[in-house]
């Protein structure tokens, strides 16, 4: 393939293509006289750095990633990304509500500032440009009943985004040192060579997916059994730095 039809196949843009050449993500390609040809590997490994920058991953960890797969392994890589993206770790699916109408529980109409939060905080699929598939009604539930509390709509834009922001770097670990280095291990394990080509048949597919079933509970139920013990500690420093304060402004 040239790069036009590498662009069109991967759904990556040319431009995009090159800059991942010049980070090192991706290796150049075969030349034919002046022309540069890619192959089944190119296409594999730009589909899986495609797909793990739309999980958030920045260069850097994407590269670090790469330099521990296995050679040869890009396209069986991409596969698994395919079974186990959109949807393998959500719990519940998402529903559609209108930009307008996400605000009317404070008893108001969203700011354009507010809105473009609600609609860009990762929590909410924009779906063209008056509504979005909220990927987490249970949390849009929660934001109901705090305003129902009083607590008003900027503050709960605000620890959404804190909420967000600390736990995908939880999942970013999860992902980083347990799920794609259980993949690695049991790929490696099959062919018995650090070194060599995976071949993903439905034996390992299944392997994987049974393992993978296991893993998610277990990822999901860790945050919330931690975070009870965290936030009571958090409460409890809090309340003593207050009755600090207030003992020296005395």
């Amino acid at each position: 393939m040239n790069v036009e039809m590498l662009a069109a196949r991967s759904g990556v843009t040319v431009r995009n293509i090159r800059a991942y050449q010049t980070a090192g993500l991706l290796p150049p390609p075969r030349l034919q006289g002046r022309l540069g040809l890619y192959d089944a590997e190119h296409l594999g490994k730009l589909e899986l750095i495609r797909e793990l920058r739309q999980q958030g991953f920045g260069l850097d960890a994407i590269r670090e990633m790469l330099a521990h797969t296995p050679d040869g392994a890009w396209p069986e890589y991409s596969l698994v990304s395919h079974l186990f993206s959109k949807s393998f770790f959500t719990v519940e699916p998402a529903q559609r509500k209108a930009i307008a109408e996400m605000a009317t529980h404070w008893g108001k109409t969203a700011s354009a500032a507010q809105k473009e939060r609600l609609a860009q905080n990762g929590l909410y699929r924009p779906i063209g440009d008056d509504a979005v598939e909220m990927l987490s009604p249970s949390l849009e539930r929660i934001g109901i009943q705090l305003a129902e509390l009083g607590v008003s709509l900027d503050t709960v834009l605000d620890l959404q985004d804190e909420l967000i922001r600390h736990t995908r770097s939880i999942a970013k670990t999860y992902v980083e040192q347990l799920f794609l280095g259980l993949i690695q291990t049991v790929t490696r394990g099959k062919e018995g060579a650090a070194d060599a080509s995976v071949t993903l048949d439905a034996e390992l597919i299944s392997q994987l997916r049974a393992l993978f079933e296991r893993l998610r509970p277990l990822a999901i139920g860790s945050v919330s059994a931690a975070f009870p013990v965290v936030l009571q500690q958090e409460f409890d420093r809090g309340i003593q730095k207050r009755l600090k304060q207030r003992k020296k402004s005395r």
